[in-house]
Parts: C-alpha cells; structure tokens; sequence
C-alpha cells in the first residue's frame, strides 16, 4: 500500500482510538491502540517511508503507549462505579462545583432578535410563575410546567446566551455543563459526574441545568454512535425523573439542554414528561443582523459607504457569532495597516473600514452553517427524514 493511503488509513484509527479514549472503552482502546503499534512499526521499517511519516508514526505511537501503560496500572475494582454509588474512592474521579456562585446579571433585553423564542420560554417558563398569567395558564395547561426544555438550531445562533438570560430573568443559578467536561476516559466517572450535577442542584431552592451539546451524551440508543453513552443518557434519564417529581413549593426546578443536531438524539429523550417542548432557535433575521453588525460598528472608524444596512445584507445566512467574528476580522484589516502606517512613516494616517476590507473578509470566511445543515433541520421541523425532504424538492421541480 502506498505511503499516503498507509498515512490515511493510520489516521482513521486515530480517530477510533480518541474515540475509545474518551469513552473508556478499555477494550477498544487495547485493540486498536495494538493495531496501530503494529502498523507504525512496519512503516518504521519501511526504506521507501519519508523520514517525517516516521516521525510522526512514532509521536503517535507514545501516545498510544501512554494510554496503554495507563490502564495496565489501573485498578480493576475501584475503576467502575456501581449505580448506587458503593465501591469505594475512584483515584479517576474528583468532585466539582457545578452551579455558578451568582446569578447571571441579564434578562431578555440582553438577547438579539428571535423574538419567538423569547416568547416561547414566555408562554412555557415564566408565565406559570407570573400572577398576572397563572389564571389563564392553568386554565388551559392546568398544573403542567413546561420546564424541561430543548434548544436546537444551527451552531452560534446563541442557545447558551439565551438560557444565561433566562436564569437572570428567573433569579436562579445555573450549572452550564459541557457535555465534553461530563465524559470521562474512565468508565463510570461520566455517569458519577452526571449524579452529582442534580445533586447538587436538589441542595438548591432555584435552579437552572443547562446541559449543552447533549447530542455527544444521548444519540439514538439504536445507532452505533451510542455505544459508549447508554449508560450515560440512562443515568441522565433516571436523575431527571426524579428531580422533576421531588419538587417541593416554592421551588423552581428547570433543565434545559441544547443541539444542533436533534434528529440524532434518543426518542426517550423527547418523550412526554421530558424534553417535549422543543423551541427553535433560528439564524438572525434582518433587524437582528443590523443590531449585530452596529455593536461593533457604531465604535468603528469606516468609510461613509460602509453602513449597517449593507453589511446586514452581505450577513445574511450567518449566525450572530459569526457575525461578531467577522466584525472583528473586519476592524483587524485597517489596524494593520495603521500599525505598518506607523512602522514605517512614524504616524497614524488614518485609515478606516472601507468597502474592500468588508468584501475580503466575507469572501474568505467559512460560514458554519450550510444549506444542507439547514435543510436537515427544516426535514427535522416536517418530522421526515432528510432523504425525504430531498426527493419532495426533487419532484417539485
């Protein structure tokens, strides 16, 4: 085999061992990591392999050694915890806070655009709470609270922003959890860490558990992709059932978890009594985009040609996050000049943003989020399959 499909190849399994790493999989991890010690070491011994390819083959392989020697040592008994917690100190895990010590210093003011949004988590969170609601809310939802919550959209459209506001509007603490920082390379650290983030939210009379990126912890038990978390998402479904029927009065009790990949995540996930309002939360509009691009703008010197108006317009199909990127990438165009200006001629000659620097910039910028992205979430709103949603456009043509 060729020197550059070996190096494919030897990727691919770099990739199934990260998986395996992360997951914990110890047997993944012997398997594959032998695999590829194999491989690299006959590569080694190849004349026809560059000296970098080996090189690299080796940097990985003490890598994988690493792992290796790692779970060589590691304790059997005390690795994996049981489901009710016994078994002794796991020298893997350690224990952390998870709530923020303070409540987030913002409401709904603070967030740009999506206005069904806001009016979503208005009708579902706050209007319960509210007296001058509670008489037609319980009149049409009786005793029911919608407070199991989930945001899915495109990446950088602002879900944890939104739900920061939400816990500032509400006067409540909020554990935002990564799902990345809930995983853990030993089995059964993940599904402690997950115990004891609604543990500690039980201690509290107001609280928020955002849990974001839940897709990477609870994908379809069927697939493939879940192997590793079933334990995970069955600990998380367990912990959530009984935090939501311990609620005593006066407490507000609310979990909200986030995706931008929803059509990946476990049915019972969205089942009644679960995460079954779903809100979503969409690319800004026009107003929305101008009210970007001028946070940024209004502080910026630039051309007169250059105004909100037309950048919203160039904008359009970017999330507010890139927005805000692109805007910085765009200041950074005349500052570089303005520095060299000084450099080289020992003062400031006044440039600004022009037409140019825009056009550069949102010409070069790779935008997170595609059409087929969007598209897969418009087959997810009809509740088809994205390869249906392609043959109906497909016909409609």
């Amino acid at each position: 085999m060729a020197e550059a499909s070996m190096i494919s190849v030897f990727n691919s399994k770099i990739g199934t061992f990260n998986e395996a790493v992360a997951a914990g999989d110890i047997d993944a991890i012997c398997e594959v990591g032998a695999e590829m010690l194999h491989m690299a070491m006959e590569q080694c011994s190849n004349p026809n392999v560059s000296t970098t390819t080996k090189d690299a083959y080796r940097k990985q392989c003490s890598v994988v050694i690493s792992h290796l020697v790692r779970y060589a040592k590691q304790p059997p008994l005390s690795v994996a915890c049981s489901s009710d917690g016994e078994g002794g100190v796991d020298p893997y895990y350690s224990e952390r806070k998870w709530f923020s010590d303070e409540v987030p210093k913002l409401n709904f003011t603070n967030i740009i655009g999506v206005q069904e949004v806001k009016d979503a988590f208005m009708v579902d969170v706050v209007a319960p709470l509210r007296p001058e609601f509670q008489t037609v809310y319980h009149k049409f939802r009786g005793n029911q609270l919608g407070t199991q919550i989930l945001l899915y959209g495109p990446p950088g459209t602002g879900k944890t922003h939104i739900v920061k506001c939400l816990a500032g509007a509400l006067n409540c603490k909020i554990a935002v959890v990564q799902t990345s920082e809930v995983l853990a390379s030993v089995v059964g650290v993940a599904e402690k860490n997950m115990r004891d983030i609604f543990a500690q939210a039980a201690e509290l009379d107001r609280c928020i558990i955002f849990l974001d990126e839940i897709d990477s912890i609870c994908s379809d038990r069927s697939s493939d992709d879940s192997r590793h978390t079933k334990s995970i998402l069955t600990t998380m479904l367990t912990c959530m059932d009984g935090f939501m029927k311990t609620q005593k009065p006066n407490q507000l009790r609310i979990i909200v978890a986030a995706t931008n990949l929803p059509w990946k995540l476990d049915p019972a996930l969205k089942r009644g009594g679960r995460f079954e309002t779903q809100i979503y939360v969409p690319l800004p509009d026009a107003d929305a985009r101008e009210k970007f691009v001028a946070l940024d703008l209004a502080h910026l010197p630039h051309a007169p040609d250059v105004t909100v108006e037309y950048l919203a317009q160039r904008l359009e199909g970017y999330a507010g996050a890139d927005i805000r990127a692109i805007m910085k990438q765009i200041a950074n165009e005349p500052l570089r000049r303005e520095i060299l200006n000084i450099m080289k001629k020992g003062r400031e000659q006044g440039e600004m943003i022009t037409l140019a620097d825009c056009d550069k910039v949102i010409k070069y910028y790779i935008n997170g989020v595609t059409n087929e992205m969007l598209l897969r979430f418009k087959a997810y709103d009809m509740g088809i399959s994205y390869e249906e949603l392609l043959l109906r456009l497909k016909r409609s043509k």
